[in-house]
């Protein structure tokens, strides 16, 4: 079944002479269960797209559809308020809360949607014990390493039980221990879980746990890579960034 699609998808800053053209027409289906990787050179497009994916921002022209939902027809009240319930977002930089503990950081989500504190808690405790850092529930996050701080976030996202995980960079800030074990986790949850994510990453080793990988080019789909086989793996080593 498909969860996100996205039909001619095209983003324009700016006008006239002066108009950038950050996509240009991306058509693309996510499945659900499927994890997608987006790859590109700086200025190809990749965060643009995901800002689109996530509701964040709107296309100039073109449509994403999420679950159905055409992002697009939603006003910014209505467009937040469903970004909050069905998409879970994963940064580069964490942005925890640095007051707040791994288990309240992980609760406010659903508590700022109304879920009162024992059910968010409880999620919160779920989600903790899915990214296996339970034993530091009860840290505030400068007391936890980077590693640590990005499995709290994961669990974050995990906590409002998304249609959509959205990841942006996710290792960008960890050394490679690290971000090999949260890049493992992500792939985890799509294996054992059914979650469905979308990762922009520039590191081929991180894209290589993913199940397809597509490659953005002056906001155009360069290629677009199933990696259930050797060799395409091999072909995704190969082609530079």
């Amino acid at each position: 079944m498909c969860v996100l699609e996205a039909q001619d998808v095209r983003k324009t800053y700016g006008q006239g002479a002066s108009a950038v053209e950050a996509l240009r027409g991306i058509d693309l289906k996510v499945a659900r269960g499927e994890f997608l990787a987006i790859m590109g050179p700086s200025g190809s497009g990749k965060s643009t797209l995901l800002h689109l994916l996530g509701g964040v921002d709107v296309p100039t022209s073109g449509r994403v559809l999420l679950e159905g939902t055409d992002l697009a027809s939603l006003d910014d009240d209505q467009r937040s308020r469903f970004r909050r319930q069905r998409i879970g977002f994963i940064f580069q930089t964490f942005n925890l809360l640095p007051t707040l503990t791994a288990a309240e950081n992980v609760a406010l989500p659903l508590e700022l949607d109304g879920v009162p504190g024992p059910e968010a808690h409880a999620r919160a405790a779920e989600a903790l014990e899915a990214v296996g850092i339970t034993h530091r529930r009860t840290h505030i996050p400068s007391a936890m390493s980077g590693g640590e701080q990005q499995r709290v976030a994961v669990a974050r996202a995990l906590v409002i039980r998304p249609a959509l995980l959205l990841a942006d960079e996710p290792t960008g800030n960890l050394d490679s221990a690290n971000g090999y074990q949260v890049t493992t986790l992500l792939r985890r949850l799509v294996d054992r879980e059914g979650h469905t994510i979308v990762m922009v990453t520039h590191d081929v080793e991180v894209a290589a746990h993913a199940g397809r990988v597509v490659r953005l080019r002056d906001g155009r789909i360069q290629t677009d890579l199933d990696l259930s086989s050797k060799a395409a793996l091999r072909e995704l080593r190969r082609e530079p960034v």
